[in-house]
């Protein structure tokens, strides 16, 4: 070694130190080296797993923000829906009622003008029976008695047809001017009627039209008046 240039004892206790450092190296400081890059390795693999976790728990949350979301725009939507249906619903009630109304007012209006002008007929009737009698005295070229004349003329507006005697056990009862209620009796008892309804229809000019069921009676003087054009034909 000599020749070599190399120094024995020195070569030999540099062998020796450099085995004590790699002993010390190796049994105190590779050890807290190799703890520190587990440790390290553990971090980062860890931090890994919580920025995989972190990023799934993101991912889940927004996909429970969309889910939210499109549930509250549903239910917003089907509230829109609901409520577009009730205001529809409420107009088509308001418009129902409005009808209601105005049909009923119609009604009520037609009721009074009718009540209105059977009044005004039942005023009027001793005025007609004497225009009657006045005209059937011109015709005639006679004068009757007070009280034939009233009953000529009476019988004229409420003479109950032959074959409308017994008619049915309901009858529905049109007549010219409206009906005293001695008048409506004897009507009910010729017709052998349980129920009878009145109606004024000036139309008919006089006498009576009686409907039961489909069965008709036309007593009227526009009846006859009717019946004779077509005979004139």
């Amino acid at each position: 070694m000599d020749a070599l240039g190399i120094n024995a004892g020195f070569f030999i206790a540099q062998i020796v130190n450099f085995g004590i450092i790699f002993f010390l190296l190796a049994k105190f400081v590779w050890p807290r080296v190799l703890n520190m890059l587990d440790e390290r390795s553990d971090r980062i693999a860890k931090a890994l797993e919580d920025a995989r976790a972190a990023e799934e728990a993101r991912a889940n949350a927004e996909r429970e923000r969309d889910r939210l979301l499109a549930e509250a725009r549903a239910e917003g939507q089907r509230l829109i829906d609901e409520a577009r249906q009730r205001g529809e619903e409420q107009r088509r009630q308001m418009i129902r009622e409005a009808e209601h109304e105005a049909e009923e007012r119609r009604a009520q209006a037609r009721i009074q003008t009718e009540e209105e002008r059977n009044r005004m007929l039942g005023e009027s009737r001793d005025q007609i029976v004497r225009l009657a009698i006045a005209a059937a005295e011109r015709l005639i070229g006679a004068s009757l008695d007070e009280a034939r004349q009233r009953e000529t003329v009476e019988r004229f507006f409420t003479e109950v047809p032959a074959e409308a005697r017994n008619l049915g056990r309901v009858v529905n009862v049109t007549s010219a001017i409206p009906l005293t209620e001695a008048e409506q009796a004897e009507v009910k008892r010729l017709t052998g009627a349980e129920e009878v309804t009145y109606h004024v229809d000036p139309d008919i000019l006089g006498g009576l039209i009686l409907r039961s069921g489909d069965k008709v009676v036309d007593g009227s003087v526009r009846g006859d008046l009717t019946a004779l054009s077509h005979r004139l034909r």
